[in-house]
């Protein structure tokens, strides 16, 4: 286990992602709780992925994955599958952003000067690497066929998502950093520094900006995109008309290059995000629901180093976190909690055994949720 000099904590951060990933990459919303796990047609069809960082300029970032019912974490599958990659550049100088899941596929993307890189969802084989000698992602998401968007510190790009080549830079929104981003319908929905923009599936033409809003994205089942302006939770419907509720506390951001806090029920119309040890639970239309937290995290110490993520598959929430900064941050804790009622059904105290390198302010990127 590696302790990071104090200069070196601002940066040297594992970024630990969850996702959920279904079977064949099929919608189970008629599971339930805790319900039958999906028919295990490969190796990574039973569980989700933790898709952690990397220390700058020492370590390269990886994928772990969590198998349905079992008690432990299985650490660095990127490495297993892939024998002398690395998901990093060469010189260990990018770190490992972000990953999301489209048609099969498992993207991985690096700021920092990092490559963009394919896997299949099944395997963790990896099947297309791009590297560009300066850049910066942030976030991506699949449109329509090969076709996809990756934001950066600097717009957002078209991408051929069979090659991974970027395109074309977008003019129809600002280009300056840009985060997440999420697709509903005929809309993708973008986080940038100067506020929410919407554009269209179709040409990426300009719909609506909303300049207040700095915190995105997560979609309900009555088709709400809901985003944030830090002290309020607002709901974008299908007409782009909004609707605000007032947070008892405050949804927090650790920037563009940093995953959101936001993320929704696939069963009902429910949105989480977490402060400090409380994560909190907003059934739309009822504000009582914000009244006090839907979970408490009762472990001391812990802290959780970004967000929580919500398991489309179980009807789950993951919650991933360590004991604190130094030498803490190698315990590491994996918590699930049921959606509905709030209850504890797993935890799982892992690392600082030698099976996982350099655990260090743990948090997690946007990962869609698999379906």
């Amino acid at each position: 286990m590696t302790i990071f000099k104090n200069k070196y904590l601002y940066r040297l951060s594992i970024t630990a992602a969850i996702a959920i990933f279904l079977t064949a990459c099929s919608k189970n919303d008629d599971l339930p709780i805790g319900g039958p796990d999906p028919v295990e047609r490969a190796p990574y069809a039973n569980g989700f992925f933790i898709i952690t960082e990397g220390s700058y300029g020492q370590t390269s970032g990886t994928v772990q994955f969590y198998r349905y019912g079992a008690d432990t974490v299985a650490t660095k599958v990127y490495e297993k599958e892939n024998p002398g990659k690395i998901t990093s550049n060469a010189a260990k100088t990018s770190t490992l952003q972000f990953a999301t899941m489209y048609s099969g596929k498992l993207f991985l993307m690096s700021k920092i000067n990092g490559p963009l890189i394919r896997l299949d969802a099944a395997t963790l084989k990896e099947e297309v690497r791009f590297n560009q000698e300066t850049s910066n992602w942030r976030s991506l998401v699949g449109v329509k066929g090969a076709e996809g968007l990756v934001s950066a510190n600097d717009g957002v790009y078209a991408l051929n998502l069979n090659t991974l080549i970027p395109q074309y830079k977008l003019t129809s929104v600002s280009a300056v950093n840009t985060g997440d981003m999420l697709v509903s319908g005929n809309y993708v929905f973008l986080l940038q520094s100067n506020g929410a923009k919407i554009i269209s599936t179709s040409n990426y033409s300009f719909v609506k900006g909303f300049s207040n809003i700095s915190r995105g994205f997560a979609k309900t089942p009555n088709g709400k995109v809901w985003a944030a302006t830090g002290s309020r939770l607002i709901a974008i419907d299908k007409n782009l008309d909004t609707t605000g509720v007032t947070l008892p506390v405050a949804v927090g951001s650790f920037g563009l290059d940093a995953p959101t806090r936001l993320t929704a029920s696939t069963k009902e119309n429910a949105v989480f995000y977490h402060s400090g040890a409380n994560i909190y639970k907003y059934v739309d239309g009822n504000a009582t629901s914000l009244s006090q937290p839907f979970i408490t995290i009762d472990i001391a110490p812990f802290m959780v180093y970004g967000s929580v993520r919500y398991d489309s598959n179980k009807d789950y929430i993951i919650v991933n976190g360590i004991q604190g900064y130094g030498g803490a941050s190698g315990v590491n804790y994996l918590l699930i909690y049921n959606a509905s009622t709030g209850a504890l059904i797993k935890n799982i105290k892992y690392g600082n055994d030698g099976s996982v390198v350099d655990f260090n302010h743990i948090y997690f990127p946007g990962l869609a949720v698999f379906h």
